[in-house]
């Protein structure tokens, strides 16, 4: 039987570093990716993700189970990278990775799928990725960070909520307006209306 996120994270509070390197194992990659989308710099992200794993280890020695590891760890790498797009708002120099809202009306994913293309069709998809990020970044941060969290990294509504420090019907709130938000700044840059589908 698998042992758990809070089992191991146990063992490393009684200095198991064994049970650490199987949660680096178990976490790297979704938190690297999910910081990497979160800030659209995989260098950095490798760094930020490093930095979350040291803060993990750093607070291993007065670690309580009192929530999922997951929820925990995936708040340490939302504040970092709070931390990361502040500081570049301040430079003016914040750009976020594709995301793409599932909407009712309008099938996102479809323009990011990996297809076969002709060369004038993959410089429009390369425009409209660009447009797609533009909209992401402009969007509010808790809203950008609940979009990521829940299409990418399929969290739960009530385990954003938790590492957002919110109530889940903020989340969904959240999430519904960055949808919103997304549909219309895209349908009026002349993206989606012609990919009308159910998701």
């Amino acid at each position: 039987m698998r042992t758990s996120d809070e089992e191991l994270m146990m063992k490393c509070r009684n200095g198991d570093m064994s049970a650490f390197e199987l949660l680096v194992m178990r976490y790297k990659d979704l938190i690297t990716n999910y910081i990497y989308r979160s800030i659209s710099d995989y260098h950095r992200a490798e760094d930020l993700a490093q930095e979350t794993f040291l803060r993990v280890f750093k607070s291993a020695s007065h670690y309580e189970p009192k929530s999922q590891f997951k929820n925990w760890i995936y708040l340490i790498a939302t504040n970092l990278c709070r931390n990361e797009i502040r500081n570049r708002n301040r430079r003016n120099t914040a750009f976020l990775d594709d995301c793409v809202a599932e909407d009712e009306d309008v099938n996102y994913s479809a323009l990011m799928q990996d297809v076969s293309q002709l060369p004038d069709e993959l410089y429009e998809k390369k425009e409209r990725q660009l447009m797609i990020q533009q909209t992401i970044n402009s969007l509010p941060d808790n809203q950008r960070l609940a979009l990521l969290l829940v299409t990418y990294q399929n969290l739960r509504y009530d385990e954003i909520a938790e590492v957002l420090n919110c109530t889940v019907s903020a989340v969904k709130s959240l999430i519904h307006r960055a949808r919103q938000n997304m549909k219309k700044l895209l349908i009026e840059a002349g993206i989606g209306e012609s990919t009308h589908a159910k998701v």
